[in-house]
């Protein structure tokens, strides 16, 4: 961040749609000469970069709040937090704030918190119901509420704001700066300083050679799931399947809510529409300047089409853009077939003789040289009002009378140390959070969880907030030690217990009579009783009479942990009866789940085998994989179809185990019962070569390739995280396929994975770590490793021409549509080998 001898304005920008409006502000303070720094909160970060990379920005400060399955209380809270450490850390004269997101509702409230002038770009929009649209109507009343100034984009903006109370003196008509945004770009496009994507641009220069009408599809607000989104696509796919004479295209939202509603909308089945990745701003511009109408639910791309004289239909069922409405240029038809269908009607026959009148509708063009010249008049204003920032210190939380609060010391702060530490703070400990790494720590008491887990921040902050909750390198007294620290395994396939017997170490000096120690890392057989004798040894305390040892191993799901951790059933397995009764105790204060109660062999046993038959299924999956293959079958229909017996639920295939359970936990028990695991051993043997059995068929078909192309082959990788839908790539088999194929220097091998950070994409692979579309554009193979549900929404058309391997089942089609006296026939590959090997047998009988 630049230092900065005045206060700086501050711009708050977290999604693309505020990049994309702010961008122009931001230049024009910039040209002003005006000290400005932007904060990023990267509530969206892909698009927002895209964004940032379009216009020539790179933010002073990133909070990056983004979290995979974060909800509007996490939002909320991680804005609320670190834009105020942010705002005493830089002490802005004037904070920024655009639109109706909750990265705007949010800094704008700490911001008036500590006393700071907010101005609202933007501001004045309104639909007078609360829930319409969700949360946006509501963010933007309360920034209303807490600004100094508005700049409203419209005459209509502005009686909305008088109406709620806002002094006319603090009002100022400025018009929209995305449509200063919208004429930059559409004139760099023309004059071809900016470069289209292929895919789109070939087919709408294709359907305008063939005469036909363009339009374009968005659909992906959040009041518009579970229900409206899919009556809406079905209206759609009716009318364009009716009119093949025109050619749509939708660029996808990838919400999950999203993605399920274009599949079960079967979309995929209409020629004349091409579903794709979303689109920078650059491509949606040049799909709004070149199509004939619009449908969308976005409120952005309503001015926009507008502005550009293009009929739209709005996907809602009210607006607070009503100006398009009036001016007779938009239509609001919210989710009603038949309104959606006359609509549709209406906009094809919509005659283009309305655009010189509304072409500034929503502004002129230089609504950011407006605002600024208002910041540059009342500038001065701005420095000499800049005082220290208010600070609010809460108070204590006081205990009730008569509480006797336990106290816990958590050992390790990971993926599962933290979480149970704050859900153990949340239910009425008070809990000490030891870690070795100083870093983790300083993060940690800072509000930083680290860890990628829903609602891991928000609840952080509670009990940091609470002062239950607190990090520290120094071991201190509690009543109960939970050890959580990581259990790997040695390259030669062993338990490695060094971190368990360190934590233990680092907790003897502290131990006194009456403390129960908890083991929850997963251990090996036995590793419970090891640790005991090794705590009586250090302290002198006898184990089962002044001091308690017992087991209870997490069992949670990583994306869902906070939940688990409360609502699974637990195993407690003591060292003796007497170590069970206090281990109960502390578990018993927050599982809602059953708590089962057995010895701390039986508990060890439990969770390592729980891990272990599901590791032999999958291991059984991917032979019968490897047989079908061999012989040309399909091992997903093979599979599918045996799964028809009543008493048969064979796992489906993928290129390998992953994970950092279910690929390691059969290793412990294979050491602690090594006569009695060679099912295990083998198990693992067979999940352990898939991915090296995954190189050699990808090798086998660039080889093959080879022989009629010239040139070196590229291979397109689809996913490398270890399972569907997520960013850990720990012990992924995927990861370890593309990190082979890339050190394989006859191959060009590019990698695609919308879930796992672009950042650590480019540093394992430098250049070859590309979009979807990018990819596509280059590949000769594309393989797909990982069954992201984002990936099933790939246009088939893509893959035409490509050479495709699938070891994930994603391009399937199940057989579930036939009728139950469908004979399925051997496929002619398998028919031809069994033929062949008949044959054989006669010849050595002969």
């Amino acid at each position: 961040m630049p230092e900065l001898n005045e206060s700086p304005i501050l711009l708050i920008i977290g999604t693309r749609p505020e990049g994309i409006k702010m961008a122009p502000v931001y230049h024009a303070l910039k040209r002003a000469g005006i000290p400005t720094l932007i904060c990023s909160t990267m509530q969206h970060t892909q698009l927002l970069d895209e964004v940032f990379e379009l216009f020539g920005i790179v933010p002073d400060i990133s909070l990056n709040v983004m979290r995979q399955g974060q909800d509007l209380f996490y939002l909320t809270q991680a804005v609320l937090q670190k834009t105020k450490e942010v705002f005493l850390s830089v002490h802005p004269s004037l904070v920024v704030v655009q639109g109706d997101t909750t990265s705007s509702m949010a800094a704008s409230l700490a911001a008036f918190y500590l006393g700071i002038p907010v101005a609202h770009v933007e501001a004045g929009l309104r639909t007078d119901d609360v829930s319409i649209p969700f949360p946006e109507e509501m963010n933007r009343r309360m920034v209303s509420m807490v600004a100094s100034y508005h700049f409203a984009p419209t005459p209509a903006a502005v009686a909305n704001l008088l109406v709620h109370g806002v002094r006319r003196e603090k009002i100022f008509c400025t018009g929209n700066t995305i449509v200063d945004a919208l004429h930059s770009v559409k004139e760099k496009i023309q004059t071809k300083e900016l470069e289209i994507r292929s895919d789109i641009k070939e087919k709408v220069l294709q359907a305008q050679i063939d005469g036909k009408e363009i339009g374009l599809l968005t659909a992906h607000r959040r009041e518009s799931f579970n229900g409206p989104i899919d009556t809406i696509l079905q209206s759609v796919k009716t009318w364009i399947t009716e009119h093949p004479d025109t050619v749509w295209f939708y660029p996808f939202h990838p919400n999950p809510s999203v993605i399920n509603a274009v599949r079960n909308a079967g979309l995929f089945s209409i020629p004349n529409l091409y579903i794709c990745e979303p689109v920078s701003y650059k491509e949606l511009v040049y799909l709004l300047d070149n199509a004939t109408y619009i449908v969308t639910d976005s409120g952005g791309i309503q001015e926009e089409a507008v502005s550009l004289g293009k009929p739209v239909l709005v996907l809602r069922e009210k607006t607070e853009r009503m100006e398009g409405v009036l001016v007779g240029l938009a239509r609001i038809v919210g989710s009603d077939p038949q309104a959606l269908s006359d609509g549709l009607d209406w906009a094809s026959s919509y005659q283009k003789n309305l655009i010189g009148k509304v072409a500034n509708v929503y502004g002129d063009g230089h609504a950011s040289e407006k605002i600024v010249a208002f910041i540059q008049a009342h500038y001065e204003e701005f420095q000499g009002a800049v005082n220290s920032p208010v600070t609010h210190q809460q108070e204590d939380i006081v205990k009730e009378k008569g509480s006797l609060m336990k106290k816990v010391c958590v050992v390790g702060l990971g993926y599962i140390g933290l979480p149970t530490a704050i859900i153990a703070a949340e239910h009425g400990y008070e809990v000490i959070g030891y870690d070795i790494d100083a870093e983790r720590v300083e993060k940690i008491n800072a509000g930083d969880p680290i860890i990628h887990e829903p609602e891991a921040y928000e609840k952080l902050q509670y009990v940091l907030g609470a002062k239950r909750f607190i990090a520290t390198t120094q071991v201190t007294h509690a009543d109960y030690f939970v050890i959580a620290v990581p259990t790997p395994i040695t390259k030669d396939k062993k338990a490695d217990i060094s971190f368990v017997l360190s934590a233990v170490d680092a907790l003897c000096p502290m131990v006194q009579a009456g403390n129960t120690i908890i083991i929850e890392s997963t251990i090996s057989v036995g590793c419970t009783q090891q640790v005991a004798k090794r705590i009586a040894q250090k302290t002198g305390l006898e184990v089962g009479k002044t001091v308690f040892v017992a087991h209870c191993p997490e069992r949670v799901l990583p994306g869902n942990i906070f939940y688990e951790l409360i609502a699974n059933d637990r195993i407690i397995g003591g060292i003796d009866e007497a170590s069970i009764v206090p281990a109960k105790a502390f578990y018993d204060q927050f599982v809602t789940g059953r708590l089962y109660l057995t010895s701390a062999e039986a508990a060890e046993m439990v969770k390592l085998i729980e891990n272990s038959s599901r590791d032999v299924q999958l291991a059984f999956a991917h032979q019968v994989d490897s047989m079908a293959t061999s012989i040309g079958l399909n091992p997903y229909e093979v599979i599918e179809l045996a799964n028809k017996h009543p008493r048969v639920n064979i796992l489906r295939p993928t290129c390998g185990v992953g994970g950092h359970c279910i690929a390691v936990d059969p290793w412990f028990l294979v050491e602690s019962f090594p006569k009695q695991t060679e099912l295990l051993k083998a198990a693992r043997m067979v999940n352990d070569s898939k991915p090296k059995e995954t190189v050699e068929r990808i090798i086998a078909a660039v080889d093959q390739w080879q022989q009629s192309n010239s040139g070196k082959c590229i291979v397109h990788l689809l996913g490398v995280s270890y399972k569907p839908n997520v960013e850990d790539v720990r012990e992924s088999p995927a990861f370890e396929v593309a990190r082979t194929l890339t050190n394989n220097t006859n191959i060009k091998t590019i990698v695609t994975d919308p879930h796992v950070g672009q950042v650590f994409l480019s540093d394992e692979f430098g250049d070859g770590a590309v979009s979807l579309v990018d990819g596509f554009a280059k590949a000769d193979i594309v393989v797909f490793l990982v069954a992201h549900d984002r990936f099933k929404l790939i246009d088939r058309t893509l893959l035409s021409t490509k050479q495709i391997l699938d070891f994930c089942g994603m391009l399937y089609e199940s057989n579930n549509v036939l009728s139950e006296d469908t004979i399925f026939w051997p496929a002619r590959d398998a028919v031809d080998f069994f033929i062949a090997g008949q044959q054989q047998k006669d010849i050595e009988a002969a």
